[in-house]
């Protein structure tokens, strides 16, 4: 229990009892004390009774019973509400608590009113951020996928820009793959007979053909999507479920039968771009430079993905070492910033907004168990931010802005301008800020070099038996 002291005014500070209610939880019993009250009425009173001005009487002269009777329940809320927030800040200050997520104040209803000459006591349920020791973070063991840039690599590319940049045209089908359809969406989720979601201008694309039929439907991944789209016409309504990813930012859906109805209005199919001219939207001469400018660019992505793979290895190292209990609850809010900071991960290694998203959705799909483990991750890597003083600068944030704004061929003044509006700016902060602790530990580890071919059956191994434990239980 924490010391009493009042020294009037603002001053003072709170008795608070703690209690541990579970991992990472605690229970806080507040007790505001009689002085305090009475100082901090007496001043709102005063102020009123200065202030105010009633028929028949001239302002700062009206009786004080009168105010009591007219004002005096308004005055003693606002006041309490007041010495509520006071005190928790103060309750959480004092006794080092760092929270998450809101407080837990119950029926508001069960906190009682204030009165003159009696202590205000309530209670207030928290989760906190959880303790634990950090490893020594030299010489982790690390592999580092090697890979040259092949010419099939580049063919690929200058093909997917050859779409990027070609030519829309409004068809009505039957669609076929990388055919991109306007719509209006009803969803609706088992056991809810209102809609989950609606909305007039839905985007579906067809799968690539090496996407194996597998695509992402407004965040969702949908396994048999081209199923679903291939064929279909402009005007049908198609009908299709899935289930909501167990990491879903939004609990109402984890778990549960979705049922999608899209009805499509508008539909364009793209017919990619000469390669001449190509070479001359990227302000070239010959075909040549075009593929030398885009080796390039897939020599900095190549270096960008080896870089990304050293610090999930770091990650999966730093989690397999450290144990803690997580707070029970992962917030909708918390959730949504994680997959904001992913979504700022991926688009700064350059990739365009539709491979984003189907890796945002494939990483939904995880399970409950991933979702944890990044929140997990979460609090270990702004330990280790802390461990080795990593500050982010706003020419650093300027700079991911610019790499996300290159990505998506937009100018960087728009981009800020949606992270701004959507209030994403602190997302491209803590994204900066993980990867550069995270680079900490890389630059001292214990690296390995694997051709890249051996490190993705690796990967692909990792993934089937985390699921396959996911699946189990264990």
């Amino acid at each position: 229990m924490s010391d009493f002291s009042f020294d009037g005014g603002d001053g003072f500070e709170p008795q608070v009892e703690i209690t541990e209610t579970g991992p990472c939880a605690r229970s806080l019993k507040i007790t505001i004390p009689t002085a305090v009250i009475d100082e901090r009425l007496e001043m709102q009173l005063g102020t009123l009774a200065s202030e105010a001005s009633l028929p028949g009487f001239r302002k700062g002269h009206v009786p004080r019973a009168l105010l009591e009777k007219r004002f005096g329940e308004n005055v003693r809320g606002e006041t309490r509400g007041q010495l509520i927030s006071d005190a928790f800040q103060k309750a959480i200050s004092s006794n080092e608590i760092q929270i998450i997520g809101d407080p837990d104040f119950g029926d508001p209803d069960s906190i009682p009113g204030l009165e003159t000459g009696k202590d205000l006591v309530f209670s207030v349920d928290v989760e906190i951020v959880p303790d634990f020791e950090l490893p020594e973070l030299d010489g982790v063991p690390v592999t580092k996928p090697m890979m040259e840039v092949a010419d099939e690599m580049i063919d690929a590319e200058v093909l997917r820009n050859q779409y990027r940049f070609g030519t829309p045209a409004r068809i009505t089908g039957p669609f076929e793959a990388l055919d991109r359809m306007v719509g209006s969406v009803l969803i609706t989720v088992e056991g809810n007979d209102e809609p989950f979601f609606e909305h007039e201008q839905a985007v579906a694309v067809v799968p690539a053909e090496e996407d194996e039929g597998k695509g992402q439907f407004l965040g969702l991944l949908v396994e048999d999507l081209a199923t679903h789209l291939t064929g279909r016409n402009v005007g049908d309504v198609i009908e299709f479920e899935t289930v909501g990813p167990e990491s879903f930012e939004r609990e109402e859906i984890r778990g549960k039968k979705v049922s999608i109805r899209f009805e499509v209005s508008d539909a364009e199919r793209v017919t990619p771009l000469e390669i001449k001219e190509l070479v001359e939207r990227f302000g070239l001469d010959e075909e040549s430079g075009l593929r030398e400018q885009i080796r390039l660019a897939l020599e900095n992505r190549r270096d960008a993905e080896q870089r990304s793979a050293e610090r999930e290895q770091v990650y999966e190292w730093l989690l397999d070492t450290i144990s803690f209990e997580v707070p029970p609850k992962v917030s909708d809010a918390q959730a949504a910033n994680m997959v904001e900071q992913q979504r700022m991960e991926l688009l700064g290694r350059g990739l365009d907004e539709d491979q984003v998203e189907l890796k945002l959705a494939e990483q939904r799909n995880e399970s409950e168990r991933f979702s944890r483990d990044r929140l997990r991750l979460m609090f270990i890597m702004a330990k280790v931010a802390r461990h080795f003083e990593v500050e982010v600068g706003e020419a650093e944030i300027n700079g991911r802005i610019a790499e996300i704004a290159n990505a998506q061929r937009v100018r960087p003044e728009e981009v800020r301008a949606e992270l701004t509006k959507n209030g994403r700016i602190r997302e491209v902060a803590m994204s900066i800020q993980q990867a550069k602790a995270a680079d900490r530990i890389v630059d001292t580890a214990k690296v390995t070099e694997m051709p890249a071919d051996d490190w993705n059956v690796l990967v692909e191994e990792r993934v089937a038996d985390r699921k396959k434990k996911a699946a189990t239980g264990s």
